[in-house]
């Protein structure tokens, strides 16, 4: 997947706006990767060592297919990524990563390729869900996550929980601009990633 870069965009907030950011979190955004299996990446990107990882995300989906074994799970450039804590019920109990219940769903699980991921690394589309948008998200938009130029003009016009007051100062490729001048921007006509860097606190 080839990955061009149109420019960054710095947040400055007062407090925690990750609530407001939930419809991205849940859509999807990029981040950059290095070679790895899911298990090392996860580490890597979230700060968590395997047990944490095995612990906190309980729920994995990559490429639309529940993950056992994050180990032996090799990421390649492009692929999506699902993340979410332990779901409810017997679905949720289903699709838990390892879970007993586990062998239900056989016939749709990932199954190990033994393909080794690119050692150029690439991209990942992560989606996450339920508790890990807490847990995660500011995380995530504290290091910086690369967004569509279609969503971030969604976030920047949409009515979201968002609380625009808050935000103390905006950055576009190291200049300061209002928040009013960024949602007005043409963003249909840019079609590379917009990295997004979110500080708060």
């Amino acid at each position: 997947m080839n990955v061009a870069l149109w420019g960054n965009l710095r947040l400055y907030f007062k407090k925690d706006p990750t609530v407001g950011f939930l419809p991205l979190l849940q859509k999807g955004f990029y981040i950059t990767i290095n070679t790895g299996n899911l298990q090392s990446i996860l580490c890597r990107i979230c700060g968590l060592d395997a047990e944490q990882v095995r612990g906190r995300i309980q729920t994995v989906f990559l490429n639309g297919k529940p993950v056992d074994d994050m180990a032996g799970t090799n990421v390649h450039d492009g692929d999506c990524l699902a993340l979410s804590a332990a779901m409810p019920g017997l679905v949720g109990a289903t699709m838990r990563s390892g879970g007993v219940l586990a062998g239900f769903r056989h016939g749709i699980s990932h199954r190990n390729t033994g393909d080794r991921s690119d050692e150029r690394g690439g991209v990942l589309l992560i989606k996450l869900f339920n508790l890990l948008i807490a847990e995660m998200g500011p995380r995530f938009l504290r290091q910086g996550i690369l967004v569509r130029p279609d969503d971030l003009r969604t976030l920047l016009r949409s009515p979201t929980p968002i609380q625009w007051d808050d935000c103390q100062k905006a950055e576009l490729n190291s200049r300061q601009v209002e928040i009013d001048t960024l949602a007005a921007m043409d963003w249909d006509s840019i079609k590379d990633l917009i990295f997004l860097e979110v500080t708060f606190g």
